[in-house]
């Protein structure tokens, strides 16, 4: 689909989703607790233009990146971190801010997400 217009590496990714799962403790207050694995999805990341960063930033969820998935969500929703792992690194992860669906038809979804180091 995409033949000749990618350099090696810019294709689709597979992105491992987590969601934080959660409970109480001994006393019975609410906790969140550690990052479980939900499934996988195959996405094309890109950067978020000045414009998108402006506006969900003054919607109060900033965002950093787009990544687009083909076909409809594989069950990701706002709050689950998609989790980018590459050779010889340490994985990326992005909070997923928000889910789009463009035009209603099911053909792509687009994940509005914001990168962060501080997710465990």
């Amino acid at each position: 689909m995409f033949r000749g217009f990618l350099r090696p590496g810019q294709g689709f990714r597979p992105f491992t989703v987590l969601r934080r799962t959660g409970g109480t403790t001994a006393n019975g207050r609410p906790t969140t607790t550690k990052l479980t694995e939900q499934g996988k999805i195959l996405g094309i990341i890109s950067q978020a233009s000045q414009k998108e960063q402006e506006q969900w930033k003054q919607n109060g969820h900033p965002i950093t990146h787009t990544i687009v998935q083909r076909g409809e969500s594989g069950g990701v929703m706002v709050t689950d971190v998609l989790e980018l792992n590459v050779a010889d690194k340490p994985p990326r992860r992005f909070l997923v801010q928000g889910v789009h669906n463009p035009a209603e038809l099911g053909h792509f979804t687009s994940y509005k997400v914001e990168e962060r180091d501080d997710l465990q």
